[in-house]
């Protein structure tokens, strides 16, 4: 900033027009080429900005810069800034010659060469008449390529009516990685969208913000009129300061301001105009957050009413997009000199970090699951589908911009060559891909330390820290340049310095949070903190003398409130010490303190002072972090077995918890299993929640039986692991009292219902309230609202869980069990212990799977929408300002459709757990539908199907439990009669009479399961980074020492669980969540012809049982799939069972073809409406509206015709006339059918001379009639 590199203004008279003759501009604008590089690039800001303006003020001292007359970038080219693609800085002049010529004026009023060629071509049509134009554009197409043609054709659609510059080429438009064009949102579209008409209105959408205005409390208050638009010598932009200035009476806020009128006035020379002008910016920003919020996750869905009169959507996205260069205004007025602007300044940002809303995602998340990963924030996007994976989306995600574009400098040898590359231009443009490395790439992160040294007032300290952590939350690279930024640690821990005082402050607080942020990433970087006594530090409050609830309580309840947040944030850094195998020596340190928590208080008291929620929140997670310590412990008889306790454990496998703590510690967590002494959970049991409204407090508690469960369970783990093999002959020498004492707390304080015949005798034993808490937790979940939806759901899943880890326990210890465990067995209960738990409360679980499976039925279709034009959001902000509705990916919705995936894939495990299987034992389970066996098979798969559909990045283990279900051989059996039973329906020649041998099912079920792991759950690997991290050094391979111990680990795993690296999870270098079409994968991407013809069956069987994501896959799609098959694996067709197979997939796409084209045609001649209401599919809705049902270049891949032609060329080299494959290749002859693939694929069997190979029409898939029109 000293030396101003880059920043040349001695040729800014160029850019004004007053100051300057037309000759000597004249002479400029010659010579413009010839200017040197990087300053030429760095001034094409100053170009948009200042072409023409004779009000532009430059502060070199301060970095400001006031709008001129053209302060607001033209119509034309903002349009063309909205296209992805469009709009490239590219080498020498260029950038500034483009701005010049998109039809706005130069200087001395002439205009450029494109106006006057637009001008000269719109006086040509006037005067042409429709004849005369279809004549001239026929004659333009004959005249030139196809190719060429439909290349011109789609840049027009790209540029949404704004007018392309004759002078630019492809060249520059890729020229250099870092000189492409501005990142928008929506910038990656899949293949299929870019043509769409959604990504037209959308855009036009994002562009009618530019003319909103908005009042100073961030309401819309209309948009400009054509008439108050600038006539161009005169913008709201130019006369926005000065008449703020002068306006010091009336209402200054009575017209509003547009967001770029804001940003003129952050660059204003009075400080209290800057003030309003990031004031408005703050406002407009927590405006739109907070609509986004209150909106649905169903109105993603495509087609969204796009006139609404406030779309908050659109108002954010702009805001965030490149065209305003917010974060570069941001970042100027944080250098500014006054205190206000920056206090201000810290504020916008917060909210464009989207801090709250993140944070209250996160703080969710941590209360739900145990053993908690965190998913960066950064902004990504789809990679685009390839014809090697069979065009299928759901490609890897990828960052929105590289990570190593947010440090230009990291690991640059050549410092003098590093700044030459590193201009004010490239982080403009890296900020309109990424808002959060932008503002890192600029250099906030020295700003902040800076200003944190100087002592800022309470408010700013807390802005600045919250800005930190949401830069920490974003990647692995923000977080590395925080830990690299000299001093910036050191500053936030002396804000952890108390200097004697008890007063706790918020910023400590987000200091806390920030500390655990950072250790999440890696465990080094954990190990460094505890080393330097950062840990020590930050958990001064759990040093304090023990205290009681009496003390805790008498500050009052701001201070409770205070002190239980520190104090959770403090237990959240332990825990994520803890995973990693440090700071377990500490809890005898901390006990006293901890053992306040662990014990139920009076509740009265709590209640009487309004801190039963602060109370509920601390005990949770000491709950949690005992459970985190119970995963530290060794397994119990591999103790013995080793015959001493001190094992030799590795360094690197970090501490152990030991087990002489453990007993207390479950006592103390079974006094919370009295149900009936808690307030708010016994009105659950007692059947009053349906009466009674849902309280935070009742949330709170149930999260805390959650935790409790979950702590237990986990101890539980480590007696009886649950992945021992040989469970059944696996028995345990001996178990400890506190086993049965579980289960008997579990049978008798009423979490579960038993039947009538189970409780004869034995009332007295048992609770006598028919109502369980299951139940009244299924009531919650399902009339509840977000909150209490995920308390419960949680809750039942910890509960589920430890039912069978208690049953896995006592039924592994029935040779030689304890006195206790056979004094326990007397009684009813005891006798409901012996059998298991789990398998006595089939009511409450069929129940209430019963009642998730319609949940997850809705949930799927809905979150599928999320995700629109391959891109995980609309704008590139962070976390939930990716813009999306309701917060898409990062809505606690989602989270809630996440926990409730994973609970049924654990009520469908326990059902399935017998030897039967999943179809026997769900027919067994309700007896009415013997009429039709499959319509449990059908339940069981379509949920399954829709999990899949929901899990997102982290959710691996949940996918593989789905796919073991998927593809266990009795549900292949089951799919496989369901066919039988479809081909008598169809009326098929071949009702496939062959059968699959038990072999061949278990053959099938292998190669499925194992190509969608590989294909769907694979982690992309990361290219090693030539620039090695600060904490690379974890990542060395200790190879003599793993060659040396490796059998002894193997064996120390079983005893020790193996610590974590990373409590971080990345969106990128990963496909979930998964595509609608994900099991077409197994057709048209596996050059496997196991997998494929496994592929098939599956397929037809999920047609067959009318699985209900199967059905949702579009018939595009389907056919594609079954052309790529054959494509690929032309033995398909050699072999009986898959030629059948394919002939009825064949069939059956045929007649759903022939009755959408009915739809489309009785649409023409009936009301629309009607036929929408009869259409089955939302699929079939768009579809209707056009002949053109098969839409393979729109929907699959817009160079379909290549695909198309090898397919031709597969069928005319190999196929020697096979009947399957000419009805496949004759598919794209229908008149359903796109006309540029219809005309490619005639065109290629004519060339191939192979029409004649062609099937007879009446042996084509579908109706004749679709071959014989059109004429041609």
């Amino acid at each position: 900033r000293k030396e101003k590199k880059g920043m040349d203004f001695s040729r800014w008279r160029e850019f004004v027009a007053d100051d300057v003759p037309p000759k000597r501009r004249q002479a400029k604008k010659d010579n413009i080429k010839k200017i040197d590089h990087v300053a030429e690039v760095k001034n094409v800001q100053v170009g948009e900005r200042g072409l023409g303006g004779d009000g532009m003020e430059l502060d070199g001292g301060n970095g400001r810069e006031a709008l001129g007359s053209t302060g607001l970038v033209s119509d034309v080219s903002s349009k063309k800034l909205m296209n992805a693609g469009d709009a490239s800085v590219t080498e020498g002049g260029a950038g500034v010659a483009e701005l010049r010529g998109e039809g706005m004026q130069l200087d001395d009023g002439e205009p450029s060469i494109a106006a006057e060629i637009n001008a000269e071509n719109t006086a040509r049509l006037a005067g042409m008449s429709a004849e005369e134009i279809a004549e001239a554009q026929a004659d333009i197409l004959n005249r030139m390529d196809p190719a060429l043609v439909e290349v011109l054709r789609r840049r027009g659609r790209e540029k949404s009516g704004g007018k392309k510059d004759e002078g630019k080429d492809k060249s520059r438009q890729t020229s250099g990685p870092r000189k492409t064009a501005k990142a928008i949102p929506g910038e990656h579209l899949t293949a299929g969208e870019q043509s769409a008409h959604s990504w037209k209105a959308w855009s036009e959408r994002v562009e009618r913000i530019r003319s909103c205005r908005f009042a100073l409390d961030g309401d819309i208050l209309g948009f400009q009129s054509s008439q108050e638009q600038p006539d161009g010598k005169k913008t709201h932009g130019e006369s926005v300061a000065e008449r703020d200035f002068l306006r010091t009476e009336g209402d200054p806020a009575a017209v509003g301001y547009t967001i770029n009128e804001a940003l003129a006035l952050t660059r204003s020379m009075v400080p209290g105009q800057r003030v309003l002008g990031l004031q408005l910016l703050a406002s407009v920003l927590n405006r739109a957050l907070h609509n986004l919020h209150k909106m649905d996750l169903a109105d993603n869905v495509e087609g969204a009413n796009s006139e609404k009169a406030y779309d908050w959507q659109a108002v954010w996205a702009y805001a965030l997009g490149p065209e305003p260069e917010l974060v570069l205004s941001l970042r100027m007025a944080l250098d500014d000199n006054h205190e206000s602007v920056v206090l201000t300044c810290a504020k916008v940002i917060n909210v464009m970090l989207s801090y709250d809303m993140n944070e209250s995602y996160f703080d969710f998340s941590e209360k739900l699951i145990n053993k908690t990963e965190d998913i960066c924030t950064a902004p990504v996007f789809r990679s685009k589908p390839d014809v090697d994976g069979g065009f299928l989306e759901g490609g890897f995600w990828k960052y929105n911009t590289k990570p190593s574009n947010i440090l230009p400098h990291y690991g640059e040898d050549d410092e003098e060559e590093s700044d030459e590359k590193h201009t004010i231009q490239d982080d403009v443009i890296v900020s309109g891909q990424d808002v959060a490395a932008g503002l890192i790439r600029m250099g906030i992160l020295p700003r902040i330390c800076s200003l944190l040294e100087m002592d800022p007032p309470q408010i700013q300290k807390d802005y600045l820290v919250s800005i930190l952590v949401a830069l920490a939350r974003h990647s692995p690279q923000s977080a590395d340049a925080i830990l690299n930024c000299t001093k910036l640690v050191q500053c936030v821990l002396k804000l952890l310095d108390r200097q004697g005082s008890t007063e706790i402050h918020s910023s400590m607080i987000r200091g806390v949070t920030l500390l655990k942020v950072l250790s999440k990433y890696n465990r080094q970087t954990c190990l460094n903190f505890v080393n330097n006594g950062v840990f020590h530090q930050a958990m001064w409050q759990w040093y304090l003398p023990a205290y009681t609830l009496k003390d805790w309580i008498k500050p009052g309840k701001e201070q409770c409130k205070l002190s239980s947040a520190m104090m959770v944030e403090q237990l959240r850094f332990w825990r994520t010490c803890i995973s990693y195998g440090f700071c377990i020596s500490h809890f005898t340190d901390f006990f006293p303190v901890l053992c306040l928590w662990l014990s139920p208080p009076v509740f009265q008291n709590l209640s009487e002072h309004n801190v039963l929620t602060e109370f509920s929140s601390i005990a949770r997670e000491s709950f949690l972090v005992l459970g985190a310590l119970a995963q530290r412990l060794p397994l119990l008889h591999s103790v013995e077995q080793f015959g001493k306790q001190d094992m030799g454990v590795p360094g690197s496998y970090g501490e152990m918890w030991s087990w002489s703590h453990v007993v207390p510690m479950v006592n103390s967590a079974l006094s919370w299993l009295h149900l009936n002494d808690i307030p708010y959970l016994c009105s659950l049991i007692n059947g009053q929640s349906e009466n009674t409204t849902h309280t935070p407090e009742q949330s709170c508690l149930v999260l805390l039986i959650s935790s409790v469960l979950g702590m237990l369970n986990s101890t539980l783990e480590r007696i009886s692991p649950e992945g021992t093999p040989d469970s059944r002959s696996y028995c345990l020498p001996w178990i400890p009292d506190f086993v049965p004492k579980i289960g008997l707390g579990i049978i008798t304080n009423g979490f579960f219902s038993f039947s009538c015949t189970e409780v004869v005798g034995h009332e007295e034993q048992l609770p006598s309230r028919g109502v369980s808490l299951v139940q009244g937790l299924c009531h919650l979940r399902c009339w509840g609202d977000v909150d209490a939806s995920l308390s419960s759901i949680s809750c039942l899943q910890r509960l589920v869980q430890l039912s069978c880890s208690v049953d896995r326990v006592i039924q592994r210890a029935t040779t030689n069990s304890s006195e206790h465990l056979k004094e326990s067995k007397a009684g009813l209960a005891g006798k409901i212990l012996q059998e298991g738990i789990s398998s006595l409360w089939h009511n409450d679980l069929l129940n209430f799977l019963t009642s998730l499976l319609p949940l997850i039925s809705s949930q799927w279709p809905v979150l599928k929408n999320i995700e629109m034009f391959g891109r995980g959001g609309l704008a590139p902000g962070v976390g939930f300002g990716w813009g999306t509705c309701g917060g898409g990916f990062w809505s606690l919705k989602c989270l809630l459709a996440q926990l409730d995936s994973q609970l049924v894939l654990e009520l469908i495990k326990i059902v399935s757990a017998v030897p039967e299987g999943l179809v026997t034992l769900s027919k067994g389970a309700n007896s009415d539908n013997v009429t039709n066996p499959f319509a449990n098979a059908s339940e069981r798969i379509s949920p399954v199907l829709g999990v899949s559909l929901i899990a997102g990045p982290g959710q691996i283990s949940t996918l593989e439990r789905a796919f073991d279900i998927l593809f266990q051989p009795s549900v292949l059996k089951c799919l496989k009669s369901s066919m039988h039973c479809l081909a008598s329906q169809m009326k098929l020649p071949k009702t496939f009479e062959w059968d699959i041998t038990e072999d061949e099912y278990q053959h099938f079920s292998s190669v499925l399961n194992s190509h969608f792991r590989s294909r769907w759950l694979a982690i992309k690997k990361k290219n090693p980074d030539k620039h090695a991290r600060n904490n690379s050094a974890i990542n060395k391979p200790k190879v003599p020492e793993t060659l040396e111990t490796i059998q002894e680990e193997m064996e120390l795993t079983e005893v020790v669980n193996p610590p974590c690296s990373t409590l971080v999870l990345e969106w990128a270098h990963q496909r979930l969540p998964l595509p609608a079409h994900w099991i077409l994968s197994s057709i048209c991407c596996s050059d496997d012809a196991d997998v494929s013809r496994a592929g098939l069956i599956f397929l037809l069987g999920l047609e067959a049982v009318s699985a209900a994501p199967s059905l949702d896959v579009p018939l595009v799609w389907k056919m594609h799939a079954l052309s790529a098959s054959v494509r690929t694996n032309m033995d398909l067709l050699q072999e009986d069972r898959s030629k059948d197979v394919f002939e009825a997939l064949q069939e059956l796409y045929g007649k759903h073809l022939d009755i959408l084209c009915q739809k489309y045609y009785r649409s023409r001649s009936v009301n629309n409406d009607e036929v929408v209401r009869s259409v089955a599919t939302v699929e079939e809705v768009k579809v209707i509206s056009t002949h053109e049902i098969l839409r393979f270049k729109e929907k699959i891949h817009e160079s379909y015709t290549t695909f198309v032609e090898s397919v031709v060329d597969q069928f005319a080299a190999v196929s020697y006339g096979d009947v399957i494959f000419g009805r496949q290749v004759a598919i794209y002859l229908h008149r359903s059918v796109e006309t540029t693939v219809r005309l490619a694929a005639w065109n290629a069997l004519s060339t191939a001379y192979v029409l004649e190979l062609l099937p007879p029409l009446d042996k084509c898939i579908g109706d004749v009639k679709g071959y014989l029109e059109p004429l041609e």
